[in-house]
């Protein structure tokens, strides 16, 4: 009979880094012992897992079907340590979430006493990271979820959930001259003329951020150039300093919400879909979320579907 495999993340490591030697050093093991682990898991067996004369390594249709195997019983692991703790009263429960610094400033304050009201003794922890920075929270399992405006180059060992397709709009003091222009011509269903931006201080998120790649690939596909601007890594940064007629700055239109001064600012929507990008809950792949996450999420679709009904 096998030996049940002690070690099951060997192999699943091994088969995510194609390569023995990546795979060890990501374990911390010498790469000789990872190898001897794989070669008595391959005698144990039977059969060939990983295909040796491919570069990089290969899993054989063996060592699919083992993948997959270890995979769905660390999910029935976690299931089951997880369920324990919704039922256990010497266990605290944990949800740890991710957002960057601009969505949970925004989210939280509207979410989270509903969410506290129904999960009372659920333990709270957040990391507030760069939009760049949140798929890795994901990959080194220090979040159940992350919450963010994903881009083209989404990682395959993560799942996404949309909550909605959220606009970009770009933000200007009412008493700003060119502001008063853009209005005139909003009026008179009239293009806005991005062409007068050129010469007008920008407040931008820095080019990392996903709002800041579809702003820059619009601009370039208008042949705006901007000749005055700063870079900011908050998007609230941008936004009070528009409410002080500091210049003009692109906001997700949930940011834009809860905007101070609302009187003195004014919103232009471009109405097309180079300035709309997906809000979602990014989580591991073939990872098990916990009802309580679940809920977490489904509270958050249903308050930005709220909001947006509300401001129609």
């Amino acid at each position: 009979m096998m030996k049940i495999n002690k070690n099951p993340e060997y192999f699943l490591t091994v088969a995510a880094e194609k390569s023995i030697s990546k795979a060890a050093e990501k374990l911390y093991v010498s790469q000789p012992y990872l190898s001897q682990h794989i070669i008595r898991l391959e005698e144990g067996l039977g059969m060939k897992l990983l295909d040796r004369d491919k570069t990089p390594l290969e899993l054989t249709p063996a060592g699919e079907i083992y993948a997959n195997y270890l995979e769905s019983s660390r999910q029935l692991y976690q299931k089951l340590m997880l369920d324990l703790d919704q039922i256990s009263p010497d266990r605290t429960q944990m949800l740890k979430l991710g957002f960057s610094n601009w969505r949970a400033s925004t989210l939280l304050p509207d979410i989270l006493p509903v969410f506290t009201a129904k999960y009372p003794d659920v333990k709270l922890e957040f990391f507030e990271e760069p939009n760049s920075s949140l798929y890795r929270l994901v990959a080194d399992d220090k979040v159940d979820l992350v919450i963010m405006n994903t881009m083209h180059n989404t990682p395959d060992y993560v799942t996404t959930e949309t909550i909605m397709h959220e606009k970009i709009v770009m933000v200007g003091h009412k008493s700003n001259t060119v502001t008063q222009r853009f209005l005139e011509q909003q009026q008179k269903g009239q293009p806005i003329d991005l062409k007068l931006l050129e010469n007008e201080r920008m407040i931008l998120l820095r080019p990392e951020a996903a709002l800041a790649s579809r702003v820059n690939n619009y601009l370039d596909k208008n042949k705006i150039v901007l000749r005055n601007f700063i870079y900011t890594a908050n998007a609230t940064t941008a936004l009070n300093l528009t409410a002080q007629n500091y210049g003009f700055c692109f906001l997700n239109e949930t940011g834009v919400w809860n905007a101070p001064s609302q009187n003195d600012l004014a919103f232009f929507d471009f109405d097309t879909e180079d300035m709309i990008h997906p809000l979602c809950v990014v989580y591991k792949k073939k990872s098990y979320l916990r009802p309580v996450a679940k809920d977490f999420i489904n509270m958050t679709i249903e308050l930005y579907k709220d909001k947006a009904e509300n401001l129609k």
